[in-house]
């Protein structure tokens, strides 16, 4: 049987903190009437539930997650801007707001290659 470890304890603490984070503003917005928050509030209780339980499918969710952050972020950071250059007004705000969730899902993916490992566990 196998199952997932973190080395670094910061790592995992962050991740948890973040995803926890991410659950309550998409419950918020569930609350608001958006509907589509269904699919991330699952996604992030499925994450939650391999993490904790440890499970060896964790590593592979937690990069598949990342993979989605960097791609829906990144494509939206180079949209704005494209838009920019194409002589739209700057809004830094969201600019800024675009690359730091970039970054987040870059750090994310990165950490996950390097502090999460399976091992092997006699049942």
């Amino acid at each position: 049987m196998e199952k997932v470890i973190f080395k670094e304890k910061a790592f995992e603490y962050s991740l948890i903190g973040y995803i926890i984070l991410l659950l309550c503003w998409n419950f918020y917005g569930l609350s608001s009437g958006n509907l589509k928050a269904f699919l991330p509030i699952a996604i992030q209780g499925v994450l939650l539930f391999l993490i904790f339980s440890k499970n060896k499918n964790a590593k592979i969710g937690i990069k598949i997650w990342a993979i989605i952050l960097i791609l829906s972020h990144g494509i939206s950071f180079l949209a704005k801007l494209l838009k920019i250059a194409l002589g739209d007004e700057i809004n830094l705000t969201e600019l800024l707001n675009k690359a730091v969730f970039l970054t987040i899902g870059i750090l994310i993916y990165v950490f996950n290659e390097k502090y999460v490992e399976l091992i092997k566990t006699e049942k």
